[in-house]
């Protein structure tokens, strides 16, 4: 399941990506300008490290084997970049709610609105990860 959904994920992430570089040099805009922008190009590069790091990673030990350091500090690594890439991922949409409400003059309230269903809707992913997680951990 995770390697399917972070497979499906990086190919939507590509999309969105050559969508917004199309998108810039079709408005004539420079690339990588702003905040949101770099930001976008610091979390493609990580992401496809993340996919490259899942497909080189190292075997996990058989049962009973004890995990080898360079294991131990690959989930690490893993976890951190996946974590890392998660927190990006909120401010970087967060971002572009303030800077879609910039280009398009909306009105503040509803730029509100949105801000406040947005991280509304974040809290609750969180709460969901969180749980399932405690969910998963100690299920037994």
């Amino acid at each position: 399941i995770h390697r399917g959904l972070n497979t499906i994920s990086l190919a939507l992430f590509i999309a969105g990506f050559a969508i917004s570089v199309a998108t810039t040099k079709k408005e004539e805009q420079p690339h990588f300008s702003n905040p949101h922008r770099r930001m976008g190009l610091a979390m493609f590069i990580m992401a496809i490290l993340q996919v490259i790091g899942g497909i080189v990673r190292p075997h996990n030990p058989l049962e009973g084997e004890k995990k080898k350091p360079v294991r131990v500090g690959w989930e690490v690594g893993h976890r951190v970049l996946g974590v890392s890439l998660l927190a990006c991922g909120f401010w970087q949409m967060y971002e572009g709610i303030l800077l879609y409400g910039v280009k398009y003059s909306t009105d503040e309230s509803d730029e509100e609105a949105i801000t406040i269903a947005y991280w509304v809707w974040i809290s609750v992913m969180i709460a969901v990860m969180v749980l399932g997680g405690a969910f998963f951990k100690f299920r037994n």
